[in-house]
């Protein structure tokens, strides 16, 4: 296998990083390419550097699709990230693989100054991007680092991009955007306030909160776990900033989302119980009088999750109910979760320290398909879990079954709901008016027509007009328009006037306002007259 690594600090990652990768793997037929972020830097002063999870959250969102891959090895080694000792590390793992480790020309200068350089070389293939205006410096420099590395480098036919992560950090200061990062990262760059940008997703008052907390956990956690729930805070507190985005809410009075500081504490205290050993569970929660199911007495780090909720509460005086659920619900699921809940759920199984390989989805796609569907990122995860205890033969809650089916019900209204709201919003108010036609027509109203009234007033677009020869037909015709609106577009009236038994109902959607009166009332009233200044609309190609 032909592997190749594009290592770096990506700080922030940028276009030129991304296509140097995917030009690379093509160029010398690589059946991997990987983006390896060092988690200690050599060269550079690791306070002056953005924090790992930040950098990996930035990776994880510019990887255009799963051609190139995050590889997060480095993170569980101690002390600076050395290229010698990755390389020597995976060389030990896959001693038959080729690995092809790519670089740019100012690497390529200062190549003598790195830790290992003739290990470097031993181990791998030195790919070089060049500037373009110094082809011809660069290839006497070539000529001299192969004299004394054993002609390890090879020149790329892909140029180095003149774009520095240096320029795009004073960009983001000023207050310039640039499409020299991809939308997804720089989206979270502003909802964390990186790079000197107004943070719009986590509060000034939940960041302290957060601070105060990863300090105190910081005492009772491994560092890899509380690396991990890090991750995981900040990929749930994403994956609910984009939850509401989509739904088009409202924010709180302080220009936040309750429910994604909601996600981003709960996120970051959901393992504060994992320091606790296996064998003290059960007397813990015993003791504490937290309901034992029968499979978690055989596996009883599951209950890490219930005792977790309740030392967030005890120990870390934390009161917010949705905050307390969402810990307690994170490791095994539950049955109809609520978004918060669900957010951390999944985060907890794909956030970007993660590097474990599941079986059945990628998650690199997981973390993607919760931008999208976080409920169907939920139901992935799901089968994931239970099909590697399977194959582990290990035991598994059997609640698991039903939350997996659970997941894959909602997970399919939402996409279906998503679906009615495209629909919706590539149809116009003529869109509307054709269909509510139609409805009336379906039931046999008496004399329908359609009038363009969008030019004589503000009222709406259409009026909608016409009769039933009785209050059934009338109370049929009203149900039918209702029923397609919502079918077609996942529209309801704003207002709807006159009762049922009564000879005018008015339906408001705003864009247009449908008539239906008894014949008798439609005389009386003579909305046509009424409307006449409005243009009234050729329906005859409108027949369903």
């Amino acid at each position: 296998m032909k592997v190749g690594i594009l290592g770096g600090t990506f700080d922030p990652i940028h276009s030129g990083h991304i296509r140097i990768a995917k030009e690379a793997k093509k160029e010398l037929g690589l059946d991997k390419m990987w983006i390896m972020p060092a988690r200690i830097p050599p060269h550079k002063n690791i306070d002056s550097v953005t924090d790992n999870v930040h950098r990996l959250m930035m990776i994880e969102l510019s990887i255009p699709d799963e051609s190139i891959e995050m590889k997060v090895m480095e993170f569980g080694r101690a002390g600076k990230s050395y290229t010698s000792e990755t390389l020597q590390l995976l060389h030990d793992e896959h001693p038959d693989g080729e690995l092809y480790y790519l670089m740019g020309e100012d690497s390529l200068r200062d190549f003598p100054k790195w830790h290992e350089p003739e290990t470097i070389a031993s181990l791998a293939r030195i790919p070089v991007a060049i500037r373009e205006e110094n082809s011809e410096s660069f290839s006497s420099l070539l000529e001299e680092r192969n004299r004394q590395y054993g002609n390890a480098f090879v020149p790329l036919s892909v140029s180095y991009q003149p774009v520095s992560s240096t320029m795009l950090r004073e960009m983001l200061r000023n207050g310039e955007d640039t499409d020299l990062i991809a939308p997804r990262a720089l989206k979270y760059i502003h909802r964390f306030g990186l790079y000197g940008t107004k943070a719009t997703a986590i509060s000034p008052k939940t960041y302290k909160l957060y601070e105060e907390l990863k300090e105190k956990l910081a005492e009772k956690l491994s560092e890899h776990r509380l690396t991990h729930c890090i991750g995981v805070a900040h990929l749930a507190a994403d994956f609910m900033q984009e939850y509401e985005d989509r739904s088009a809410n409202l924010p709180s009075g302080d220009g936040y989302y309750d429910s994604v500081q909601q996600a981003f504490i709960a996120g970051i205290l959901h393992d504060c119980a994992k320091y606790v050993k296996d064998d003290e569970f059960v007397p813990l929660c015993e003791e504490y009088g937290i309901e034992i199911t029968e499979d978690e007495r055989k596996v009883p780090e599951l209950l890490h999750a219930k005792l977790g909720s309740l030392y967030a509460r005890t120990v870390y005086g934390i009161e917010d109910p949705m905050i307390l659920s969402a810990i307690a619900k994170h490791c095994t699921g539950e049955v109809d979760m609520n978004p918060v809940e669900t957010a951390v759920y999944t985060a907890d199984f794909c956030e970007p320290f993660r590097e474990h390989i599941p079986i059945r989805h990628s998650l690199h796609s997981i973390r993607l398909t919760g931008y999208r569907n976080l409920l169907k990122a939920a139901h992935m995860a799901t089968e994931c879990t239970i099909a590697f205890v399977e194959s582990m033969g290990w035991t598994i809650d059997r609640k698991s079954y039903e939350v997996l089916n659970g997941f894959e019900k909602a997970a399919q209204e939402y996409a279906d709901k998503e679906e009615r709201k495209s629909t919706m919003e590539q149809y116009t108010s003529k869109d509307l008016a054709r269909t509510a036609f139609q409805a009336l027509e379906n039931k046999k109203g008496f004399d329908i027509k359609v009038i363009e009234i969008d030019k004589v007033s503000t009222i709406a677009d259409y009026f909608v007009i016409a009769d039933g020869s009785n209050p059934s037909q009338v109370e049929a015709m009203v149900d039918e328009v209702q029923m397609k609106l919502h079918q077609i577009y996942d529209v309801e009236p704003k207002r709807i006037e006159g009762a049922r038994n009564c000879g005018w109902i008015l339906m408001d959607y705003g864009d247009i306002v449908v008539h239906v009166f008894s014949s008798q009332d439609r005389l009386f009233y003579d909305l046509e007259r009424v409307w006449r200044d409005g243009m009234t609309v050729d329906t005859t190609d409108w027949k369903e």
